[in-house]
């Protein structure tokens, strides 16, 4: 791993999301041994869900004090909790807290022991939850989070086991997550079925593979939009003028994704693009439907301009 870190090496700062578990441990003492050059950020979330969520906090406080090049620093969510989709919100409150600290330091990189067992399974969540080929294509190395901030995963062709093996051989000490026994949360009960799905061949390993071969498609996809976009798209002063003669001619893949581009296009700051049922709802009815006069989704406006040769896209 020491040659993947080359290219960060003349960064003057770096962060690495720690959570106190055998894999965050794991990278966080790698990163500290074997990146020579920039400092060190380490970065606990202490998201107050259970009660002794700051105790543990503190431990890995105490556990890092003395490494080199580092600093430990607990970012607290101070949020009111929701009482419904908790492990989603907790996320997207890490990553904030994460982004923010990195943005206010300049720090350009936050490394994250995502592994393969966790893209095998994003794989499985995902494909039970009935996503399209984006969805289950593999988490990326890199991945931007903002224009100021890239993700980094460099973990991804190792397995929790070897994670812990190197932590147990190194003498790193780390937390057990509680959650991680807790049934009514979706991971856990996909790892309490991982015997059952190994015996099928559902190995996290291939399961793995399928979701990078997925990204290939996906990055392939990706590529072709985007010169489709440039070719038939023409940018307005309230919205996005398609070509809908030349688009409707088009595998129905690139259709549905020029829709999600423009719909992107007007809403930059979005997370989230519709999902993806009411999108092909819309894709039928614009490519079907003699009768189609108009519609809204994800915040735009869908109306015929000159007879159908034209699609124009706009803000509600």
């Amino acid at each position: 791993m020491s040659t993947f870190f080359e290219k960060y090496k003349e960064e003057q700062a770096i962060a690495v999301a720690v959570s106190g578990g055998p894999d965050s441990m794991a990278l966080a003492h790698r990163i500290v041994h074997e990146c020579d050059g920039p400092d060190i950020h380490l970065l606990t979330v202490d998201h107050g869900l259970r009660a002794d969520s700051s105790e543990e906090s503190q431990q890995v406080s105490q556990w890092v004090k003395d490494w080199p090049k580092t600093a430990h620093h607990i970012l607290r969510w101070d949020e009111d909790k929701p009482e419904t989709k908790i492990m989603e919100e907790a996320r997207r409150a890490r990553y904030a807290l994460m982004a923010e600290y990195c943005k206010t330091h300049r720090i350009k990189y936050l490394f994250l022991a995502h592994h393969m067992d966790d893209q095998a399974e994003t794989f499985l969540l995902r494909l039970a939850a009935g996503s399209g080929l984006d969805g289950l294509a593999a988490m990326h190395s890199e991945q931007k989070y903002s224009d100021d901030l890239t993700l980094v995963r460099p973990l991804l062709s190792q397995t929790k086991e070897e994670l812990i093996t190197y932590c147990k051989e190194n003498d790193v000490p780390y937390l057990q997550d509680p959650t991680n026994a807790k049934t009514d949360f979706a991971r856990p009960r996909l790892r309490a079925a991982r015997e059952i799905l190994e015996e099928e061949g559902l190995t996290n390993k291939r399961l793995s593979v399928t979701a990078a071969r997925l990204a290939r498609a996906r990055a392939a996809l990706e590529h072709l939009t985007d010169s489709l976009f440039e070719d038939i798209a023409d940018m307005q002063a309230e919205g996005i003028l398609l070509n809908w003669s030349a688009l409707k001619t088009q595998p129905e893949e690139l259709v549905l994704r020029l829709l999600m581009k423009s719909i992107a296009h007007l809403y930059p700051e979005k997370d989230y693009a519709p999902r993806l049922e009411k999108l092909e709802d819309l894709m039928g009815r614009l490519l079907h439907d003699p009768d189609f006069n108009g519609a809204t989704l994800g915040g735009c406006k869908f109306a015929w301009q000159g007879d159908r040769q034209a699609l124009y896209i706009s803000k509600e």
